[in-house]
C-alpha cells in the first residue's frame, strides 16, 4: 500500500466520519425533544436520563480514543506497519457507524420504502457485513446458515438489512469466541409467515421473565454499546407488521426469533 494510497482512504474514511458524526448531533437533538416530553412529566426517571446520556457519550467517545491513539501511531510507525494502524482506525469509525444508524432511526418516526425483494440475500448480506464490519469475535464465529434460495417479501431492503445486522451482532457480542451462531430461515404457508431464527451460545442477558429487558431502549448489560440494537430492530420489524421477541435454549445460549408477514399472492 502506497503513502498516497493510505492518505486517500484516511481522507475518505474521515469525510464519512464527519458525515455521520453531523448525524449523532441531529439525531441526539430529535431524541432530546423526544424525552423533554417525558422528562416534564417525569414518566421516565432522571437516573435513566443520565444513563442514556453516559451511554451515548461513552460509544462516541471511545472509538474516538482509539482513533487518535492510531493516527499518532500512524504519523510515526514505517510504512511495513501503516496498514495495522489503518484497519484500526477503520473499525473505530465503523463502531460510530453502528452508533449512529441506530441512534437516527431509533431518534425519528420510520418511514417505509418497501419494494419486493430476496429475504434470504439481506439475511446473507448482513451475515457477512457481521463477518467483515462487525465486533473483532465475528471473525472468529461459526456462522451455521440454514436458509432457502429465496424467500422473497415486500420490505424496506436498507432498514430490513440494519434489523438483522442489529440482531446477528448482539448475538456475537454475547458469544464467547469460538462460537456457534445458527442462522435459520423458515416459510410457514399455513400460518402465512417467515420465521427467522437466530440462536447464539452465549451467555443469558435476562432472568426467566425478563425476556422484553433487551427490548428497553438503553438496557444493556455489555461494556459497550448503547443498547439500542434490538430496541431499533424490533421499531423496524414492527413498523413492517412482524414481531420479535427472544427465548432462553433449552441448554445454553439464546434464540432470537423475528416473524414477518409471508407475501400475498399478488405481491409473488
Amino acid at each position: 500500500m502506497t503513502e498516497e494510497t493510505i492518505f486517500s482512504e484516511l481522507e475518505k474514511s474521515f469525510e464519512n466520519f464527519n458525515s455521520r458524526m453531523r448525524g449523532v448531533e441531529k439525531a441526539y437533538d430529535r431524541l432530546q425533544q423526544q424525552l423533554d416530553g417525558y422528562r416534564d412529566g417525569e414518566t421516565i426517571p432522571r437516573d435513566y436520563l443520565k444513563e442514556m446520556a453516559a451511554n451515548l457519550a461513552h460509544e462516541i467517545r471511545n472509538p474516538l480514543g482509539g482513533i487518535a491513539n492510531y493516527v499518532e501511531l500512524l504519523a510515526d510507525s514505517p510504512a511495513s506497519q501503516q496498514s495495522g494502524n489503518i484497519r484500526g482506525i477503520l473499525e473505530g469509525i465503523q463502531r460510530i457507524d453502528r452508533v449512529v444508524e441506530n441512534l437516527i432511526v431509533f431518534s425519528r418516526p420510520i418511514v417505509l420504502q418497501p419494494i419486493r425483494c430476496n429475504l434470504a440475500d439481506l439475511v446473507r448480506r448482513a451475515v457477512e457485513a457481521v463477518r467483515q464490519e462487525g465486533p473483532t469475535d465475528a471473525s472468529r464465529c461459526e456462522f451455521l446458515l440454514r436458509l432457502p434460495k429465496e424467500v422473497f417479501l415486500t420490505l424496506d431492503p436498507f432498514l430490513m438489512l440494519q434489523a438483522i445486522k442489529n440482531v446477528l451482532q448482539n448475538a456475537v457480542e454475547f458469544m464467547p469466541a469460538p462460537g456457534r451462531l445458527t442462522v435459520a430461515l423458515v416459510v410457514n404457508p399455513k400460518r402465512n409467515k417467515v420465521i427467522l431464527y437466530v440462536a447464539d451460545e452465549g451467555q443469558e442477558v435476562f432472568e426467566a421473565g425478563d425476556e422484553e429487558k433487551p427490548f428497553y431502549p438503553f438496557f444493556t448489560t455489555k461494556t459497550s454499546g448503547m443498547g439500542l440494537g434490538l430496541p431499533t430492530a424490533r421499531l423496524i420489524v414492527e413498523k413492517h407488521g412482524g414481531k420479535i421477541w427472544l427465548k432462553k435454549k433449552a441448554k445454553k445460549g439464546v434464540v432470537v426469533i423475528l416473524n414477518l408477514p409471508a407475501a400475498r399472492r399478488g405481491d409473488r
